[in-house]
C-alpha cells in the first residue's frame, strides 16, 4: 500500500510541474520586478507578459571570483563584446531568454558576456549600513577587480584593443554608467535602460538604503559619494544610449532625464543619444531598444 501511495504522490508532483510552470514563470518574474526600486506603491506593480525567445548557440560558463558568467560566441568574426547586464535578481540568461537582444546581437558579430549580478546595485564598495546578506553578491570592485582582468589574462575577451561595449536595464542601467566611469579606457559605448542614477531624487528607495544606509544618516553618502553616478557625470568618457519609458512605475523616467542633461552639461561633446518613450519597465519595453541599442554600437566599429 506504502509503495503505491508512494508512486501515486510522484504522479502528482510531475502533473503539477507540468500544469504549474507557467504560473511558476509568472510568479518569479513579478516577485523579482516587487523587488526592484518602487516610486509607486507595490501593489500598483504588475509582471508583463513576455515572449520567450530560445537561444541555438554554443555557451561557455566560467566561474571568475566566486560568480558565474556566461560566454556567448558568434559563429563567425567577432566584431566587439558585449557586457549583458540584468536587472534585480534577475537571472543572467534573461536577456536571451525574454528578448531579440542575444539572437540579434550574434547574429551581428558581438561575442556576450552575461555576469550572474543577483541582487546588485554595483556599489562602489560594501558600507558598515549594507546588509549582511547582500554583501555575498557581486559588486562593483567584482567587476573591475576580478571579473575584467580574469576574462583578459585568461580567455583574451575585453582587451583594450578589442571594441568593447556595456549593456544594461533597471539596476543594470545603473551598472552600465558605474562600469563605464571605473573603467574609462576599456569601453567606447553603452546603453542604459531604465537605470537610476541619483539616489538622492529616490531617498525612500529601499535598496539603496540596504547597501549605503538611509539618507538622512549618511546624506554626504548619497548626495556626493561614489553611488551617485549623476554627481560623478563628468567620469563618464564613452558614448551612452539612455532609454527610459515614461510611464515607468518602478524607477522613474526623471532618473534618465538627470542623467542625460547631467552629461550635456559638464562634457558636451559626448556622443550621448536619448529615446524616451510611452512604455513601462518590462521586457516590451526593453525588447522594442534592441535595434536601437545595436544601432548605436555599430557606430563605433
Amino acid at each position: 500500500m506504502k509503495k503505491n501511495l508512494t508512486g501515486f504522490a510522484v504522479c502528482l508532483c510531475l502533473l503539477s510541474w507540468f500544469t504549474g510552470c507557467g504560473n511558476a514563470q509568472k510568479n518569479t518574474a513579478k516577485a523579482a520586478f516587487l523587488a526592484e526600486p518602487a516610486a509607486m506603491k507595490q501593489s500598483q506593480i504588475t509582471a508583463p507578459k513576455t515572449k520567450v525567445y530560445p537561444m541555438l548557440d554554443s555557451i561557455a560558463t566560467l566561474t571568475i571570483g566566486g560568480h558565474k558568467l556566461d560566454i556567448r560566441s558568434p559563429k563567425g568574426e567577432v566584431k566587439g563584446n558585449i557586457v549583458v547586464l540584468p536587472g534585480w535578481n534577475f537571472p543572467k540568461e534573461d536577456w536571451c531568454n525574454k528578448s531579440s537582444l542575444c539572437k540579434k546581437a550574434l547574429e551581428q558579430g558581438f561575442r556576450l558576456v552575461l555576469p550572474e549580478m543577483s541582487k546588485s546595485v554595483y556599489s562602489a564598495k560594501f558600507y558598515p549600513q549594507t546588509l549582511s546578506g547582500w554583501k555575498k553578491y557581486p559588486d562593483l570592485n567584482w567587476v573591475i577587480k576580478q571579473m575584467l582582468p580574469g576574462l583578459q589574462k585568461d580567455y583574451g575577451i575585453l582587451l583594450t584593443s578589442q571594441k568593447n561595449f556595456l549593456l544594461g536595464l533597471s539596476t543594470g542601467g545603473r551598472g552600465v554608467v558605474a562600469i563605464g566611469m571605473a573603467a574609462p579606457a576599456l569601453f567606447v559605448a553603452g546603453a542604459a535602460l531604465s537605470g537610476d542614477y541619483d539616489p538622492t531624487k529616490m531617498t525612500a528607495d529601499r535598496l539603496m538604503i540596504g547597501y549605503l544606509g538611509s539618507y538622512g544618516q549618511f546624506p554626504a553618502r548619497w548626495k556626493t559619494g561614489a553611488e551617485n553616478l549623476v554627481y560623478h557625470a563628468k567620469k563618464l568618457k564613452m558614448g551612452l544610449y539612455i532609454g527610459h519609458g515614461k510611464q515607468d512605475r518602478i524607477v522613474p523616467f526623471a532618473q534618465s532625464l538627470l542623467l542625460y542633461n547631467a552629461l550635456k552639461k559638464v562634457t558636451p561633446d559626448l556622443k550621448v543619444k536619448y529615446h524616451w518613450t510611452k512604455a513601462g519597465h518590462n521586457y516590451k519595453y526593453w525588447n522594442s531598444e534592441v535595434d536601437n541599442m545595436l544601432a548605436f554600437f555599430c557606430e563605433f566599429l
